[in-house]
């Protein structure tokens, strides 16, 4: 962790500090952390010590009040908790993802928000981002209470959400299992490695005392045996021992993932087929154009015309997106494959445009308001 952000975090939080002169005796207190360890207002100069079962221990269901108090009192918990996200970045996200997850399936933010999306937002979270941390919460806690036993993971909602499967169906017997199998692969891949750069830099000694030999016998006249003298296991463990230990690096979520296809909890990726990927685009394509039907989106103003005029404005969107990605492939196929050769301008009618030059002005063109 850099100095810089650090003493970022401190000054944030002492601005916070002299701005809530008149706060409650008890607004420090955090549930989490036993009063005994409890030492005062948060900062990221005296943090308490956190052991890991404390770091992982909360529960949203235990504050209790109306929904405006639970609603208030989570985010009041929020904010003590970006204060020390300087140092704890994955308990926020794990606290954030579990008071969401409340928030949600208790309703509570009917309260004052329309929609659970309308409350994530002022959380200053996206709706994707908002359900990626509610999955993610609960592998977050068991992370958490592991960093002991693997200290080269870096927990993250990323690795995190490649963790939901195994979770899902062993719980915290399969994410261990999947970590411990992740670890194994990076040593193996950095033994690999290893194994790797030493062989080769036995043979370019070898070569080299071989090089350096024949041109000493060829200087005294002797023949010299053409033979490379090759590289053995021995060798190879003799330069392993000279070069010392290797580090097996952090566990990725691409290690993460290929751990938990390994052992079953997660379905291989599924080999896309060009061909197949590209008629699928049309078919979903086609069903589009049936579902912006005029009678179609007639019948939903009559009942939301806002939601009929957003849903339109984001097909239009994504529309335009996939103009821009078919000039894009069409570029790439003349590339690969020019089957035919540009026409020449006396071979158009005059005033007439190519295919191409409509797809380029469409995808150029700006949407219509």
């Amino acid at each position: 962790m850099s100095n810089k952000l650090v003493k970022a975090g401190d000054a944030r939080v002492e601005e916070e500090r002299k701005s809530k002169l008149t706060k409650a005796a008890d607004a420090h207190i955090d549930p989490a952390i036993p009063a005994e360890r409890q030492l005062g207002p948060v900062s990221v100069a005296n943090l308490p010590e956190i052991s890991n079962a404390d770091m992982a221990a909360f529960d949203p269901s235990e504050i209790q009040g109306t929904p405006a108090e639970r609603i208030q009192q989570f985010d009041a918990l929020l904010e003590k908790e970006g204060a020390r996200a300087v140092r704890f970045k994955v308990r926020y996200d794990m606290v954030l993802g579990l008071i969401l997850a409340e928030v949600n399936k208790t309703e509570i933010y009917t309260a004052q928000h329309k929609t659970f999306e309308e409350y994530a937002d002022t959380r200053g979270v996206s709706r994707p981002r908002a359900y990626a941390l509610m999955e993610a919460a609960p592998v977050l806690r068991i992370l958490l209470s592991s960093i002991e036993d693997i200290p080269t993971l870096r927990p993250a909602v990323t690795q995190a959400l490649r963790l939901v499967d195994a979770f899902k169906e062993d719980q915290e017997t399969g994410v261990r299992l999947v970590l411990d199998r992740a670890a194994e692969m990076i040593r193996e891949a950095a033994e690999g490695e290893a194994k790797e750069k030493a062989r080769k830099a036995v043979e370019k000694a070898k070569a080299a005392a071989h090089a350096a030999a024949e041109k000493e016998a060829e200087e005294r006249g002797e023949e010299f045996p053409p033979a490379l003298e090759p590289v053995t296991e021995a060798d190879v463990a003799a330069e392993l021992d000279k070069r010392g230990p290797f580090g097996g690096g952090p566990i990725t979520a691409a290690v993460i993932e290929a751990a938990s296809v390994e052992l079953g909890y997660t379905k291989a990726p599924e080999k896309v087929e060009p061909g197949k990927a590209l008629a699928d685009a049309a078919s979903l394509l086609g069903a589009a154009y049936k579902a912006v039907a005029p009678r179609t989106v007639e019948a939903l103003a009559k009942e939301d015309p806002e939601k009929a005029r957003k849903l339109l404005d984001d097909t239009e969107a994504e529309l335009r997106k996939i103009e821009r990605r078919i000039n894009e492939g069409r570029k790439a196929l003349n590339k690969t494959a020019p089957a035919f050769p540009a026409p020449r301008a006396e071979d158009s009618p005059e005033g007439d445009a190519t295919e191409a030059e409509v797809v380029e002005e469409q995808a150029g063109a700006p949407a219509k308001a």
